[in-house]
């Protein structure tokens, strides 16, 4: 039965970098990852804000939006978004994100097979924001993580994002972001293991985030990059390019950065397009990204569907 566990929490660390949370690190949408989740500063269009809650402001009307993320080894991203423009200067915005990690191999102490097991997590958010004098917003994300990691044993956390946003010209907006503060899985494995189990802590890692995106001045295009602090690998550069040849139609391409241990720096890059659909009061958009995975098989295949009101 340990042995299981060990794997599950190996695979359930498979997401990214082996921190408790990994998964929400992913990205939330086609449009973000295609930019290589640069975007904490862009507030153009509709806005994203688990990227950087202070966005909210900036959502003109309301949008719904919804995300899958096919991965190899098993694992699935799935993401629904609600996000609404509260007029004269502030927003709000509600998500739900949920990974999935299948067909995990179980194996006893001596390695014979013990069957097929699964692994899942949760995060809902809730994002509020007020633009205190024109062009500068502050907000908050309210966030709770529940991990089912085998049965009979889960944990949920609590804890919260800040985020602020200033729009120093109309192209170029700046922003920074403090992530997963307070937020800790408990674990106690007594209901398992009886007097033989354990209980302990394992603490989200902070990342502070520093981002900034200009509007190009020809092609309707735009450069997003971003700097994140935080332990080990989580640190790096983000970086996108937009560029919309007609209004309707939107490439993207972008890249990221992490220092793993024993490699050194890692470039993973990624590319995308957006497409949107005018219908009468509602405006459909498609977003698709790949992204580069250096150590799977094959990259991250994300769609996402959005539709404004």
């Amino acid at each position: 039965m340990k042995t299981i566990i060990i794997s599950l929490l190996f695979c359930s660390a498979a997401f990214a970098q082996s921190y408790p949370g990994s998964f929400s690190r992913i990205g939330l949408n086609a449009k973000g990852m295609a930019l290589g989740n640069s975007i904490s500063a862009m507030p153009e269009g509709n806005v994203y804000t688990y990227y950087n809650p202070a966005l909210a402001s900036f959502q003109m009307g309301g949008s719904i939006s919804g995300s899958v993320a096919l991965m190899s080894l098993g694992r699935q991203l799935n993401v629904i978004t609600y996000t609404q423009g509260l007029r004269p200067g502030a927003g709000m915005s509600l998500g739900l994100i949920n990974a999935n990690v299948t067909n995990i191999d179980g194996r006893d102490a001596d390695g014979a097979p013990t069957g097929n097991f699964s692994t899942s997590e949760y995060l809902a958010y809730f994002s509020f924001s007020n633009e205190f004098f024109p062009g500068f917003s502050l907000g908050v994300n309210l966030k709770m993580y529940y991990n089912n990691l085998y049965s009979g044993l889960t944990s949920t956390a609590l804890g919260f994002d800040i985020g602020g946003l200033y729009r120093v010209t109309n192209d170029l907006s700046l922003g920074a972001v403090v992530t997963d503060l307070g937020v800790k899985y408990h674990w106690d494995s007594s209901k398992l293991y009886g007097t033989d189990g354990s209980s302990f802590t394992s603490p989200f890692p902070h990342i502070f985030k520093l981002g900034a995106s200009y509007d190009l001045p020809f092609i309707n295009s735009c450069i997003t990059a971003e700097y994140d602090i935080a332990p080990g690998p989580l640190s790096g550069i983000h970086a996108g390019l937009e560029i919309s040849p007609i209004p309707l139609l939107a490439l993207r391409a972008g890249l990221s950065t992490s220092n793993e241990l024993n490699l050194g720096t890692v470039v993973t890059p990624s590319f995308g397009f957006g497409a949107k659909i005018e219908l009468l009061d509602f405006a459909p958009e498609i977003n698709y990204a790949y992204v580069s995975e250096p150590f799977s098989p094959y990259g991250i295949q994300t769609i996402s569907l959005m539709f404004g009101f």
